[in-house]
C-alpha cells in the first residue's frame, strides 16, 4: 500500500497537505513554513512513507525554488535597489565573507574530521541565504523599506558568490586546473548572461504585452516560460538556475504592475502551489532516524546552525550600525539572510553526488535549513511587526481617503480604464473603487440596464483578479454627465476616471459637462496602448502650476502611479518656481526614480517635451478648468497637439477639484473684484527695435506714474520671457504685481502686423499687460488674470479680433462686454 503509487491520490495527499499546513500553523503560532517541512519529513520514505520522492515532486519542487527566485527579484524595489545599491552590494560581500572564513575554519577544526575542500564548500552553505522569510515581510507591508530592499539586493551577491565557490570546488574535485583561463572563462560567461537576461527579456514582455491580452491567463504562461527559460539558460554560465529566475524577475519588474491582474495570477499560484511543493519535497529528504540516532550528525548540525546564526547575526548588526538602522531594521536584516534553502541544498545535493560532503553533511544541511527557517521567520513576523508600525504612525499623506469613480460605457474603453485605476489606486489610503455605467432611458431602458450590468460585471472580474474590492453601479439619466455628476457627489467621490477616444478632439459633450459641474478631480484617460508597454510617465508643469490647489495631490498621485506601474517620472518645469517645484517634488512620497529638465521658459519646456516623447511614453498633461484663475486657451489646446502629434502614446488630462464655495471657519475673506481692469491703449509705430517695444508699452501706458512704470519694466521682461500667456495665435499676455495703485490696469498694445517679440511664437500682433497693486493678494492677482482671458472665450472677440487694427478697436472691443 505504502508508498502511494497513485497519481491522483499522491496529488490528493499532497494539495490536502499545502491546505491544512497554513491552517494548523496559524493556530499553533508558527510559521506554516515549518510545518510544510515537517510534513515532508513525515510523509517521506524516511517517515511514515506514504509518499516517495519522484520525478514529479521533484520537478514541482524545482520550479517552486526557481519561483521563490522570481519573485523575489520581481517583487524587490528597484527605485530603492538603485538607490542603495551600494549598501546592497557591501552588505552582500560582508555576509558572505564573514560566514564563508569564519565557517570554513570552525568546520575544519570542531568537526575534525572534514578535508578543506569539504569545510571551504560547507561553509558556503551558510555563507548564502534564501528569502524563504521573504513573504512574511510581504504581509506585514515592509517588502519596500530600505532594510528588507538592501537584504534582497544582497541575496545576488551572495548566492552568486556562494554558487561560484560551488562551481569552482566542484570543478576541482573533477580535475580541472583554476588557471587564469579558468576564471576567464567563468566571469565572461556571467556577464553575458546578465546582459542576456535583462536587455533582451524586458524588450520581448513588452512586445509580447503590447499584442497579447491577459484574457485566458496567456500573460501568464509567457512570464512562466521566460523564467523557465532564463533559469535554464544560466546553467550554460555555471550558475544555478535559481539566479537566472532572480535576474528574469528583476528583468520584468517594470513590466508587470504591482496591482495588476497578472501580479496577482503569479502570487496565487506560487505561494498556493509551487513554493509549498518545493518546502514539503525538501522536507522529504530528512531522515528522522538518523537525526536522533547519530551523535556525529547533531554535531555536524549544530556547528553549522551555530555558525550561520552567529555569523549572520554579526554581519547584520555590524552593517546595520554603520548603516545607521534601529534595532528592529537590523533584526529584520538578519531574519531575512539567516534562513537557507535554495543555495544551500543546492551545493548539499551537488558536493554530495560529487563525493566532497557525505552522508552527515547532507543530512547537517537540512536540520540546519529546518532551525532557521523558523528563527528567521520568526525574527522577521516580530521585529517587522514593530517596523510596520512604525511607519504606519509616521506615514504621511495629502489625502486622508481616495475613493475612485470609473466611468465605463463600452468593453474597449472599460478594460484599460480599469486598469489604470487600479494603479491609480492608493493602497494605504482607505476608500473604494466604483465602477460605474450610465444608461440612458431615451431607448429600452431594461435592455440597457442588462448590457450595463454585463460590463460592470467584466470590471469586477478584473478587479478580483488583482485582489481588489469594488463597488459596482448602474445608473439610468438622460444625460451621461449629470449621471456621473450625481453619482460622483452620492459616492464622494474624490477622483473621476473617464475615457477619451481614440480621436484627436479630446473634448466630448460628457467630457465638457463634467468639467464645467463635477466638483470631483476628473482625469480624462486616453489609452491606446497596453499600460505594461509604458517606461516613462512625463509630466510638464505650465506656468503658475504653482498655485494650483491640488498641487499636492497632483503630485503624490504621478508618483503613485509611476512607482506602482513601474515607470520613471520625467517633470519639465520652467520659469522661477521651477526650484521650489523640484524640491516638492522630490520630498513627496512614495520614492520612485526622478528625472527633471529646466528652462527658463514655458515654450522651452514645452518644445523638449514635445521632443522627448514617444510611443511608450505615458504623458500627464495638468489642466485648469475652464472660468478659473489659472486657464489659459493656449494650455487648452495642449491636449489635442499632442494627440496630433503622438496617436499611439497613453495620454492623461487632470483637472483638480473644485473647492467649495463656502468660506472654511476662521478663514480671511478675500476681496472680490468683479469690474474689468481699467483698459489703456497703445499704438506701436512701424519699424521699432523689438528692444523698445516692452519700455514703449509701459512707459506711454503709465505716462502719469513714472515710478510704477521703472519698477514694472523688469517685472514684465521676466514675464515675457518666462511665462508669457498665450491667449490666442496673434494675443498674448504679460502680466505683474507692483505699483500703489488702487485697482488692477490692463495696457494694451498693438501692432499692425505680427512682429517679433522676445521668443513668442508665433510673433504677436497684440501685446496685454495686467497690473496689479502690490497690496492685493495673489488670489486677487489670478482672478484678474482669469477676468482677461474670460475675455478671450467669447466668440464675438476671438471673431472680430482679426478685424481690429488699433489699440483703440481692441480696447472698445474687450470693454464692450463689460
Amino acid at each position: 500500500m505504502l508508498p502511494f503509487t497513485d497519481h491522483v491520490l499522491i496529488f490528493t495527499v499532497i494539495v490536502t497537505t499545502i491546505l491544512a499546513a497554513p491552517l494548523l500553523a496559524k493556530w499553533l503560532r508558527i510559521p506554516d513554513l515549518v510545518l510544510l517541512l515537517v510534513a515532508g519529513a513525515a510523509l517521506g520514505t524516511q517517515g511514515f512513507g506514504v509518499l516517495e520522492r519522484n520525478e514529479a515532486i521533484t520537478l514541482f519542487g524545482e520550479v517552486g525554488l526557481l519561483y521563490i527566485m522570481f519573485l523575489a527579484g520581481l517583487e524587490i524595489d528597484l527605485y530603492e535597489f538603485s538607490r542603495t545599491k551600494k549598501r546592497s552590494i557591501g552588505f552582500g560581500i560582508a555576509t558572505f565573507v564573514l560566514p564563508q572564513v569564519v565557517g570554513a575554519v570552525a568546520v575544519y577544526y570542531l568537526i575534525g574530521s572534514m578535508a578543506w575542500t569539504s569545510a571551504i564548500l560547507m561553509a558556503s552553505m551558510f555563507a548564502s541565504h534564501t528569502l524563504l522569510a521573504y513573504p512574511v515581510a510581504a504581509k506585514l507591508g515592509i517588502q519596500r523599506m530600505e532594510p528588507v530592499t538592501v537584504s534582497v539586493g544582497a541575496t545576488i551577491v551572495t548566492d552568486t558568490l556562494a554558487l561560484l565557490v560551488l562551481a569552482v570546488i566542484v570543478d576541482s574535485a573533477e580535475g580541472l586546473t583554476l588557471d587564469a583561463q579558468f576564471w576567464v572563462g567563468l566571469i565572461f560567461a556571467l556577464v553575458v548572461l546578465v546582459l542576456a537576461i535583462t536587455l533582451v527579456i524586458p524588450r520581448l514582455a513588452r512586445w509580447f504585452f503590447q499584442h497579447v491580452s491577459e484574457s485566458g491567463g496567456t500573460q501568464f504562461l509567457f512570464v512562466l516560460a521566460v523564467v523557465c527559460a532564463a533559469a535554464y539558460f544560466s546553467q550554460f554560465a555555471r550558475m544555478k538556475p535559481l539566479i537566472g529566475a532572480f535576474l528574469a524577475g528583476a528583468a520584468l519588474n517594470r513590466q508587470i504592475p504591482e496591482n495588476s491582474t497578472l501580479m496577482n495570477r503569479l502570487e496565487f499560484v506560487g505561494n498556493n502551489l509551487f513554493i509549498p511543493f518545493f518546502l514539503i519535497s525538501v522536507g522529504m529528504l530528512v531522515d528522522p532516524q538518523v537525526l536522533f540516532s547519530d551523535p556525529y550528525t547533531w554535531k555536524v548540525i549544530g556547528v553549522m546552525s551555530g555558525m550561520v546564526v552567529v555569523t549572520k547575526l554579526v554581519a547584520a548588526w555590524v552593517a546595520g550600525s554603520i548603516f545607521g538602522y534601529s534595532a528592529s531594521e537590523k533584526n529584520v536584516v538578519f531574519g531575512l539572510t539567516v534562513v537557507q534553502a535554495a543555495a544551500t541544498l543546492a551545493a548539499a545535493l551537488v558536493g554530495f553526488e560529487a563525493g566532497i560532503l557525505d552522508e552527515a553533511a547532507l543530512n547537517g544541511a537540512i536540520g540546519m535549513i529546518i532551525v532557521t527557517v523558523p528563527l528567521g521567520s520568526a525574527v522577521v513576523q516580530r521585529s517587522g511587526r514593530k517596523l510596520a508600525l512604525q511607519s504606519v504612525d509616521s506615514a504621511t499623506s495629502v489625502q486622508k481617503e481616495q475613493r475612485l469613480l470609473v466611468a465605463v460605457h463600452d468593453k474597449e474603453v472599460s478594460g484599460p480604464l480599469m486598469e489604470l485605476a487600479l494603479l491609480f489606486r492608493n493602497t494605504s489610503l482607505p476608500g473604494g473603487l466604483f465602477p460605474l455605467n450610465i444608461v440612458s432611458d431615451e431607448h429600452d431602458t431594461d435592455h440597457a440596464v442588462s448590457n450595463g450590468e454585463k460590463l460592470l460585471a467584466q470590471c469586477i472580474n478584473q478587479a478580483s483578479s488583482a485582489d481588489i474590492e469594488v463597488d459596482p453601479h448602474v445608473r439610468v439619466d438622460i444625460n451621461p454627465a449629470d449621471g456621473i455628476n450625481r453619482a460622483a457627489r452620492e459616492l464622494r467621490a474624490t477622483a473621476v476616471l473617464v475615457g477619451w477616444g481614440r480621436g484627436t478632439r479630446f473634448l466630448g459633450g460628457v467630457q465638457e459637462g463634467l468639467i464645467e459641474s463635477c466638483t470631483s478631480r476628473i482625469v480624462l484617460c486616453r489609452l491606446p496602448q497596453p499600460l505594461p508597454t509604458n517606461k516613462v510617465l512625463r509630466i510638464p508643469f505650465p506656468p503658475l502650476t504653482e498655485h494650483r490647489t491640488d498641487l499636492p495631490a497632483l503630485i503624490q498621485g504621478a508618483k503613485v502611479l509611476a512607482k506602482q506601474a513601474g515607470l520613471d517620472v520625467h517633470v519639465y518645469l520652467s520659469g522661477p518656481a521651477a526650484k521650489d517645484l523640484q524640491t516638492q517634488f522630490e520630498k513627496m512620497s512614495p520614492g520612485c526614480e526622478l528625472e527633471f529638465s529646466v528652462t527658463s521658459t514655458w515654450k522651452e519646456s514645452r518644445q523638449k517635451l514635445f521632443a522627448d516623447c514617444g510611443k511608450h511614453d505615458l504623458i500627464v498633461l495638468p489642466q485648469s478648468r475652464k472660468n478659473t484663475v489659472l486657464w489659459t486657451p493656449t494650455l487648452d489646446r495642449l491636449p489635442e497637439m499632442m494627440v496630433r502629434e503622438f496617436p499611439d502614446s497613453n495620454i492623461l488630462i487632470i483637472y483638480p477639484q473644485i473647492k467649495s464655495l463656502e468660506q472654511p471657519q476662521g478663514a480671511v475673506a478675500l476681496p472680490a473684484r468683479e469690474s474689468f481692469p481699467e483698459l489703456r491703449g497703445v499704438q506701436f509705430a512701424p519699424g521699432m527695435l523689438h528692444e523698445d517695444l516692452l519700455p514703449e508699452l509701459v512707459s506711454v501706458g503709465l505716462a502719469d506714474d513714472p515710478q510704477m512704470a521703472q519698477d514694472a519694466i523688469p517685472i514684465l521682461t521676466d514675464s515675457a520671457r518666462m511665462t508669457p500667456v498665450e491667449l490666442s495665435e496673434e494675443c498674448v499676455l504679460l502680466h505683474a504685481h507692483c505699483g500703489e495703485r488702487n485697482a488692477p490696469l490692463l495696457l494694451v498694445g498693438v501692432f499692425n502686423q505680427p512682429t517679433v517679440f522676445f521668443e513668442v511664437t508665433p510673433p504677436p500682433r497684440i501685446v496685454l499687460a495686467l497690473l496689479s497693486p502690490k497690496s492685493d493678494a495673489p488670489e486677487i492677482h489670478l482672478r484678474s488674470l482669469a477676468q482677461v482671458a474670460k475675455r478671450f472665450r467669447v466668440q464675438d472677440v476671438t471673431d472680430h479680433l482679426a478685424e481690429a487694427r488699433t489699440a483703440e478697436d481692441v480696447c472698445h472691443l474687450l470693454s464692450s462686454l463689460g
